[in-house]
C-alpha cells in the first residue's frame, strides 16, 4: 500500500505540466505532516525532558 501511494507521487511529480501547482501541493502536505508531527510529539517530548530534569535535581542532592 506504502509503496503504491510512493508510485503515485512519484508519477505525479515527474509530470512538467504544472510544475508549481504540483510544488506548492507538495510543500502544502509536507508543512500538515510537519505540523501534526509537532502537535503530537511536544507533550511527548516535554514529558521526557521534565522526567530528565527532575532526575538531574535529584542527582544534585547526593553528597560522595
Amino acid at each position: 500500500m506504502i509503496k503504491n501511494m510512493v508510485n503515485k507521487v512519484k508519477e505525479f511529480h515527474n509530470d512538467d505540466r504544472g510544475d508549481v501547482v504540483q510544488t506548492a501541493i507538495l510543500t502544502a502536505v509536507f508543512a500538515v505532516l510537519a505540523i501534526g508531527g509537532y502537535v503530537f510529539l511536544a507533550p511527548k517530548v516535554k514529558e521526557l525532558f521534565n522526567k530528565a530534569g527532575s532526575e538531574l535535581d535529584k542527582g544534585s542532592s547526593y553528597s560522595y
